[in-house]
This record gives structure tokens, sequence and C-alpha cells, in this order.
């Protein structure tokens, strides 16, 4: 589905002359509604809505090995959540402190395909 442009026609007349309060109304809401149509255009996401970055890594080919996963959250995550594994197993915290561009992940399998929601 694609968004309409916003038009504001009729706003004014001709016979009166725009205020600059009136101009920099216009191109606000014009700026503004350029935005929320690329937002909008493209679908929003998950990460349009929280402050989270999803991470994906596979995991140590020894089970219950520490994996560091890179993240561009820009600060420490309080939480994790799985969005997908390829195998039966469990994601848990390992025993490094998470960081502000890394967090420290076991599975208890070995080589899955994980990713996960830091927030």
């Amino acid at each position: 589905m694609r968004f309409p442009e916003l038009v504001l026609p009729g706003l004014f007349t001709p016979s009166e002359p725009m205020r600059q309060w009136d101009r920099d109304l216009l191109t606000a809401l014009g700026n503004w509604s350029l935005s929320m149509k690329g937002i909008l255009d493209r679908g929003i996401s998950l990460t349009d809505n929280i402050d989270a970055v999803i991470a994906s890594f596979t995991s140590n080919a020894t089970p219950d090995t520490e994996d560091t996963v890179a993240h561009t959250l820009g600060r420490i995550p309080s939480y994790f959540i799985v969005a997908d594994i390829n195998k039966g197993g469990v994601v848990y915290r390992g025993a490094t402190t998470f960081t502000k561009t890394n967090v420290y992940l076991k599975t208890t399998v070995a080589s899955a395909a994980v990713k996960v929601i830091l927030l």
C-alpha cells in the first residue's frame, strides 16, 4: 500500500498575505507528512516502535559455550528475546556482563542459527 503525500489546498486566500508563522507551519507539516509517508510506505517494523535491535549469530560448535554477539543498540541491553532459532535449544545469558557493544549468550545446542531482540 502506498500512502499519498499531504496536500493542504485552500487554507489561505490569495487576497491575504501569508504570515511567516503560517509558512513555517505549512513547511513543518509538509516535512512531517513526508517523513510519515516514508515510514508507512516501507512498513513499520518492530525497531521503529521500541528502542531495540535485532542481532543474529551462530552458536558455538560446543553446546553451553559462551558466544560474543555484537550489537548496535548504543547502550547496555537489559533484556533479550529469542526471535528465532533453527534447532530445539535454549538460549541463555553467559557469565560475562553485557556491554554497550556486545552481549554474551550461550545455547544448549551446537551450531544453532539464532536471532535475538535486544531491549
